[in-house]
């Protein structure tokens, strides 16, 4: 069968069918079918015939008959398939011990027979009848997936209303009724009165196509319908302020003068010649002319962000204390810090998102290898082994070259401590960095010295016996665990805060904290937020978790015993595993002689450190002690970052894996800010945003009154300061909200600094009734910012419900550095940190410098 034959056409097919050609044979062949085993588990295989739907655009397998009520999911669209890859190592190892493959396969069980489809978060994990077919189905998905995407990308609007008519469709006639298309329009978020949409329908029904009777529109109709229905008023005002000569149309140089005024670009004729050919949609372009369509479609393309600062920009030759460096917190689980599972998947991920500070929490393994797992509660483990071979080797540098750093917990006996330092040797090898430093060093190595590096942070371990605990960051822990997790006091005021820094409206008295809590728990049931909730402390937790506890310590103790009772077996099989690492080679895999740039050490206070502190020491605190120091010592906190690292981790009652914010730790100049990667919310939102800047490298710099304490820590109530800037923002409209359930939403917008505590400033525009496709507000406010460059943008849209809390839109957080005046639009995120598809907010900014003082 043809490629031509297999694909419907339209836009979006043809720009697929026309960058797949190369392969045709290939995708016929996935079209036709195969049948795989779908694995499970070690004993649940299940034989699914799988096939390339072309015409949906989706991977189809046939399922088992299930009743209606137990159905799931028999496909998966390629725009959701995030990734196909063989097997990982540790899930391959489990199939294989199980030895079940002998009853279902014709031939033995080969790594190179098994691929997995990934998609959100779950996956299929298929077996293929030979090598041949595997290999054909694993290259010919990732070249499809990726093609798909990237046209999915160019044609996303269009895309997007063309399966909005599809899904009105539902006859499958190729049209819809005037009542399909309100119905239509209702379901994304647009309500319109009879009359106006009755016009619209006919000015575009040109053919009087009817069908039973009714007039009906096509989808080249429907599409006009609504190109005509997203005419926007604020944007015809823009144009017809600039296009003079003639008001249907702008030339080359009132384009010129548009974006020297607004946009603040200077362009020659030549490139704005070359911006109307690539945005006209009409013949004017020919004539060199922007009509209103090509100016609302160069629009779209404008941000309020920076475009230089999406790249690496920044000084990458400045000591490793000068940045940001983006990290995760128990980065091996999936879920809750009680009961999730831990996952070599999970670093993967956080490695993928540019996380440069993985966590390992080590601890003895039955069979003489460290498994990582949070020790004491029910989190399921994962070979240390695993992590290091499938996720920190091949995905440590995938995303960013600068260095990864490996923060080590470690638990373990003296014996597998050597074997630790064996498998991180054996490895990773020259992927460690090595070079031993000394008490002479002033400074940290560079970012860009430390490229392609891995570096371990551990405690330095002193003479002990076998068999005693290697804690390296335990002794911290366990002594910030009596810190109270309820002291907030040191949290910037949630009240009013007018200062004379807005010229309009109100300003919002809640807090995103409310957010980031009903955040970490979207997709738990009711009674798992209530047991896991960071409001009570552990002594507080239910009933049902009071019992696995005391299983926990039940099943510890019987480990500990086992432990000491079979040492020499342990002790045996660990010298076997570790390619005869023996007492005598001791020297030879010494954990202390990997520990250089980053060994870690208890903090013993600002005083003590500076008669004792090097610049290659590091120190972990919890939020809550980290707090506390800098609301009292924030003077002598930012000079101690100034030189050396400090990481912070969350508190110990966040069992449900929340987290907290990060500004307040940033502003104080702390490098390494750990969250839970894997719980999506506000926090992480803003954590993914600060280092989406410098080419999302993972490190970003830190600013000069950060780097050079000597310059002064501006005070909160002081001012006339040098380098604050004032920023206008004008909130104009929004653009294809998504809406909740059956309701059209009532959306207004809310604009937060976050960052410096002098600078937490708050604004609310008035919502805008039933109007969730295109509300307009035109309200402006002004913030004058004391330190822009530690303060993010937070814009969130809201929709008012009088009856329950507004629920949240979209977000985008932008920090105030990258902000650029002019026009742009600033595309939404959901709760959970992913693109909103084509919904916006039209804004304008506009940023001056004050003069010093």
């Amino acid at each position: 069968m043809e490629l031509q034959q297999l694909i419907e056409p339209s836009d979006f097919i043809e720009g697929v069918r026309s960058r797949c050609a190369f392969m045709k044979n290939d995708i016929t062949a996935l079209s036709k079918g195969c049948q795989f085993w779908k694995v499970r588990s070690g004993t649940d295989w299940y034989l699914r015939r799988f096939w390339l739907d072309t015409e949906r655009m989706c991977l189809r397998y046939v399922p088992s008959q299930k009743p209606f009520w137990n159905s799931c999911p028999t496909h998966v669209d390629l725009m959701d398939i995030t990734e196909v890859r063989r097997w990982k190592t540790d899930f391959y190892q489990q199939i294989e011990k199980r030895g079940n493959s002998k009853k279902w396969l014709d031939s033995a069980l080969s790594k190179k027979m098994c691929f997995t489809v990934v998609f959100g978060e779950r996956e299929y994990n298929l077996i293929a009848q030979d090598e041949d077919t595997s290999s054909l189905w694993l290259s010919t998905l990732k070249r499809l997936v990726c093609i798909v995407r990237s046209v999915h990308h160019e044609n996303q609007y269009w895309i997007w209303l063309r399966l909005q008519f599809r899904k009105a469709d539902e006859d499958r006639t190729g049209a819809l009724t005037f009542k399909q298309v309100r119905d239509l329009l209702e379901r994304i978020n647009i309500k319109l009165s009879r009359k106006y949409a009755k016009d619209l329908f006919n000015a575009v029904n040109v053919d009087k196509k009817q069908m039973n009777g009714k007039q009906v529109l096509d989808c080249q109709e429907f599409l006009q319908f609504f190109r005509n229905l997203t005419k926007r008023s604020e944007l015809e005002e823009i144009f017809e302020t600039y296009a003079v000569s003639d008001s249907a149309a702008m030339t080359a140089d009132e384009l010129k003068i548009f974006l020297a005024q607004e946009q603040f670009l200077a362009v020659d004729t030549l490139q704005a010649n070359a911006l109307i050919s690539k945005h006209e949609v009409s013949d004017a372009k020919q004539e060199g002319l922007l009509t209103i369509a090509g100016f609302t479609s160069l629009m779209k393309s404008y941000d309020i962000a920076i475009e230089d600062h999406q790249k690496l920009f920044q000084d990458m030759n400045q000591p490793l204390s000068a940045y940001y460096i983006a990290s995760s917190h128990n980065t091996y689980l999936k879920g809750n810090q009680l009961t999730s599972k831990s996952s070599v998947q999970a670093y993967i991920k956080a490695l993928e998102q540019g996380c440069r500070c993985v966590e390992l929490d080590l601890w003895d393994g039955p069979a003489g290898d460290p498994i990582i797992y949070h020790g004491h509660t029910l989190t399921s483990q994962v070979m240390l082994t695993d992590v290091l071979i499938d996720a920190i080797k091949p995905y440590a540098f995938k995303v960013s070259p600068y260095p990864l750093i490996l923060s080590l917990e470690s638990h373990l006996s003296k014996k597998q401590t050597r074997r630790l330092a064996f498998l991180l040797s054996d490895i990773l090898g020259d992927m460690l960095y090595a070079t031993p430093v000394d008490d002479s060093m002033k400074a940290l190595p560079t970012p860009e010295e430390l490229k392609n590096k891995i570096i371990i942070k551990a405690k330095k371990l002193s003479g002990q016996t076998d068999g005693e605990s290697e804690a390296n960051e335990s002794s911290d822990d366990e002594e910030d665990k009596n810190e109270s997790d309820f002291d907030d006091s040191d949290d910037p005021a949630d009240g009013v805060k007018s200062m004379d820094n807005t010229v309009s409206a109100s300003y919002v008295i809640e807090d995103l904290d409310s957010l980031a809590d009903n955040t970490a728990n979207v997709g738990r049931s009711p009674e798992e937020c209530d047991s896991l909730t960071n409001k009570v402390t552990p002594e507080e937790l239910s009933t049902e978790y009071a019992t696995r506890d005391k299983e926990i310590r039940m099943k510890n103790q019987e480990m500990e015993n086992q432990r000491k009772l079979g040492s020499s077996d342990i002790a045996k099989s660990s010298d076997q595993n570790s390619s005869d690492v023996t007492d005598s080679d001791d020297q030879l895999y010494n954990l202390s002689d990997l520990v250089n740039i980053c060994e870690a050490k208890k903090f013993g206070g600002f005083h003590q450190n500076i008669e004792t502190g090097r610049c290659f020491h590091i120190s972990s605190l919890s939020e809550i002690k980290a707090k506390k120091l800098i609301r009292r010592e924030r003077s002598s906190f930012i000079q101690h970052t100034s030189n050396q690292l400090v990481r912070i981790y969350p508190k110990g009652s966040r069992t449900d894996s929340s987290n907290y914010d990060p500004s307040q730790f940033w502003s104080a100049g702390c490098q390494i800010v750990a969250l839970n990667y894997q719980t999506s919310g506000i926090y992480k939102v803003i954590n993914e945003a600060f280092f989406q800047v410098n080419g999302k490298c993972g490190y970003v710099l830190k600013p000069a009154v950060l780097r050079k304490p000597k310059i002064g820590e501006i005070p909160e109530a002081e001012a006339g300061l040098s380098g604050s800037k004032v920023v206008r923002l004008q909130i104009i409209s929004g653009q294809n909200l998504p809406k909740f359930e059956k309701k059209v939403i009532d959306p207004y917008v809310t604009v937060q600094i976050m960052g410096h505590p002098a600078d937490r400033l708050k604004f609310k525009t008035k919502h805008v009734d039933d109007n969730g496709f295109n509300p307009c507000w035109k309200e402006t406010t002004e913030f004058r910012l004391r330190q822009p460059e530690l303060d993010l943008l937070v814009i969130s849209v809201r929709d008012k419900d009088p009856m329950s809390d507004d629920d949240l839109v979209g977000v985008k957080v932008v920090p105030i550095k990258s902000l650029k005046s002019g026009y742009g639009h600033i595309c939404l995120l959901c709760r959970e940190g992913n693109p909103i598809p084509n919904a916006t907010i039209f804004l304008h900014v506009s940023i001056r410098d004050l003069p010093s003082a």
